[in-house]
């Protein structure tokens, strides 16, 4: 590695002289992947390889797989016969079509590394389809995790390798060290998390496991409204219970976090997932909101107990819910006294 000080002198070079970004990014193959806001991306969300079909549904020609973290190009959103009934929405590449339940959606926009990463560190969001992050700032090192596209982080520092390219040290606070190529990181400003609506009153969330829906109400006008997935169903620990993890009835929010390292289940279903963003904390047993980057099948319970919602989705209530979260240190816990804003869980619409 090289000094700080010739750290900056790379950066600022680069920025004065407006050089593009570095054709490679290793690792993560940011430059084979088309790139800006207006290409519109999949990846292949693993464990399992996805079908990609001669037209959109499950009678089509089988013409190639896509392997786990593969990424292709989406053409447009379409409708067929799905291979699930509460989805009938495909994706169409540039041959074929898959289903879009399979799909992450993502997009590659690398970004230009801050020249200096202020005390405390900057909250940073992945920006390109995935990222390895590695032992140390060296692209021969070991990858700790693979990092993918809209999962969250605190970055706490700004370094150069040997062969000069440029890396942030990534917090986990689980205690893995990790590096990963500043371009992948797109910087998240306090403004970001101001909150949305802090003078309505009454605000409170309706969630309906029959319908796999979230509504947000101010009074009771409906602003907002989208797909979650909740608790999957599962045998309890007698072998014969059917529980699903998600607890009905109201609860207020009691704890949120910019960004959470989540791990837990048994060893046959067990998870392990850095990153996870716009974590709000409604109910003892750790149920929560918050982003989920594993899959795009919302519609249908697929967690552990917590209510899955799409990145966008969740940044949008971890902002409009109490309580609110200071930029510095990302987190907050409130006694019941100060609870936050209800969760209301229905079995029924």
């Amino acid at each position: 590695m090289i000094s700080r000080r010739a750290f900056l002198k790379t950066a600022a070079a680069a920025l004065a002289a407006g050089a593009a970004l570095p054709q490679r990014l290793e690792p993560g193959p940011s430059a084979v992947w088309p790139s800006g806001p207006g290409a519109r991306l999949g990846r292949a969300a693993p464990p399992g390889a996805v079908r990609v079909y001669s037209r959109p549904g499950p009678h089509g020609n089988l013409l190639r797989w896509m392997q786990p973290d593969d990424v292709a190009l989406i053409v447009r959103d379409v409708v067929g016969r799905g291979l699930l009934p509460h989805n009938h929405v495909w994706f169409e590449l540039e041959e074929g079509y898959a289903y879009s339940s399979y799909l992450q959606p993502v997009f590659n926009l690398p970004n230009r590394p801050l020249t200096q990463v202020p005390d405390g560190g900057v909250w940073a969001e992945v920006s390109i389809p995935y990222v390895d992050a590695l032992a140390r700032p060296d692209p021969a090192a070991d990858r700790v995790y693979r990092l993918y596209y809209s999962t969250v982080f605190k970055v706490t520092e700004a370094l150069a390798a040997f062969d000069g390219s440029l890396w942030y040290r990534v917090y986990d606070e689980n205690g893995s060290r990790m590096f990963a190529p500043t371009e992948a990181f797109r910087p998240i400003s306090p403004e970001e998390l101001a909150p949305i609506s802090p003078e309505a009153e009454d605000k409170h969330l309706e969630v309906y496991l029959e319908a796999q829906t979230l509504s947000a109400f101010e009074g009771e006008r409906e602003v907002f409204h989208t797909r979650i997935s909740s608790g999957a169903y599962f045998f309890g620990a007698d072998g014969h219970t059917l529980l699903n993890g998600t607890p009905g009835g109201a609860h207020p929010i009691w704890s949120k976090r910019v960004s959470r390292h989540m791990t837990g289940g048994t060893l046959e279903s067990g998870y392990d997932l850095p990153g996870v963003g716009w974590v709000a904390y409604f109910a003892a047993n750790g149920a929560a909101i918050h982003s989920t980057y594993w899959h795009n099948d919302f519609g249908a319970p697929k967690s552990h107990g917590c209510l899955n919602c799409r990145p966008d989705d969740a940044k949008w209530l971890f902002r409009w819910t109490a309580p609110n979260v200071p930029y510095h240190p990302g987190d907050i816990t409130v006694q019941w006294s100060n609870r936050g804003t209800t969760v209301d869980i229905l079995t029924q619409a």
